[in-house]
């Protein structure tokens, strides 16, 4: 009888363990999704969890804060490390001194993050929706899978794809997907008005975009809502072959009057600046899509013909990876984006 009753609490202790166990990597699943980087992308980013007590924080409407949030309670300042590869858009917005949001995201399962992918999924969802009502703000994603080779970046070997974020999140202190900060100049950096990690409702993101477009600074953003979605270089010479937009607003858009301009080395944009322009009405429909091309049989990539061509473009001598702008009738930068 004795052996059978250490048998039995044997395993009652075993099946305590497991449990235990199980709970950890639950409960540090629904945290969010750990960034797994190198010591150069290292953060210590501490995560605080709400619970269901009366305590517990709320949005305005009174829904929970999720499990896994973080939001940073002060204004934080920031100053990006120019001398550290970072992605080109992402410099490019920063050096214009305009509004940002910046996103990370998982795409991928991961084993250690039993909740799925439903967070990111969530938060990302959030974010592309509310794009087209804030035309003044530079919004970035990347996914937190793909920093690119920034050890052969910050050697000069290689440069950093779109898409690819190189040291941002280490600057950035990323710790857990989705992760959201916004951004607004000031002096000569920036100030983080907030960051989110984990999980966070819709009506918070909303409200953190509508005070950041609330925050006056002087840029030359545009009022018009369209993406800039691909840029595509000739065979030789350096000019553009052709451009393509996409337009997530509830309004069609016109392309006659518009430009697309060089950015230069220190991200100055002006209606001189070398590029092409649009002389011939081309209109974009709601959630549609238009190209425009050097030539009027000019194929994209899916192989259907451009609905429009630009003039000009002689004084181009563009490469992959470099920073070009659309710009609407009135000389506002609308969008900008790297060239492929």
């Amino acid at each position: 009888m004795r052996r059978r009753k250490a048998d039995g609490n044997l395993g009652l202790a075993c099946g305590i363990c497991v449990s235990f166990l199980v709970l950890m990597l639950f409960g540090v699943g629904c945290a969010g999704r750990v960034v797994e980087v190198d010591n150069a992308q290292r953060s210590t980013t501490v995560i605080t969890e709400t619970t269901g007590s009366e305590d517990a924080e709320t949005t305005a409407g009174g829904e929970p804060v999720g499990v896994g949030q973080q939001e940073t309670a002060d204004e934080e300042p920031f100053v990006l490390n120019t001398e550290q590869p970072v992605p080109p858009d992402f410099l490019t917005a920063y050096r214009r001194g305009t509004r940002i949001v910046v996103e990370f995201y998982g795409r991928s399962a991961d084993g250690f993050y039993p909740q799925g992918l439903g967070p990111d999924e969530s938060g990302s969802s959030t974010l592309e929706g509310l794009r087209g009502e804030y035309p003044a703000v530079e919004f970035f994603s990347y996914n937190i899978n793909d920093p690119g080779d920034v050890g052969a970046a910050a050697n000069g070997e290689a440069t950093l794809e779109p898409g690819q974020y190189g040291t941002l999140t280490a600057q950035l202190n990323v710790g857990y997907t989705p992760f959201v900060a916004t951004m607004a100049p000031s002096g000569d950096g920036y100030l983080i008005l907030n960051r989110f990690q984990g999980y966070t409702p819709p009506p918070v993101l909303s409200q953190a975009l509508y005070d950041l477009d609330r925050i006056e600074v002087e840029d030359n953003a545009s009022d018009v809502v369209l993406e800039l979605n691909s840029v595509r270089l000739t065979d030789t010479g350096g000019g553009i072959e052709y451009f393509t937009v996409s337009n997530p607003s509830e309004s069609r858009v016109d392309l006659q009057g518009f430009s697309l301009r060089e950015i230069g080395a220190e991200g100055e944009i002006t209606s001189d600046s070398p590029g092409v322009s649009v002389d011939e009405a081309i209109e974009v429909p709601t959630d549609g899509v238009s190209s425009i091309g050097r030539v009027p049989d000019a194929l994209t990539d899916e192989g259907e013909t451009v609905d429009g061509t630009f003039t000009g473009g002689d004084r181009l001598e563009l490469v992959a990876g470099d920073q070009v702008a659309l710009l609407d009738s009135g000389g506002a930068v609308v969008a900008t984006l790297s060239v492929s």
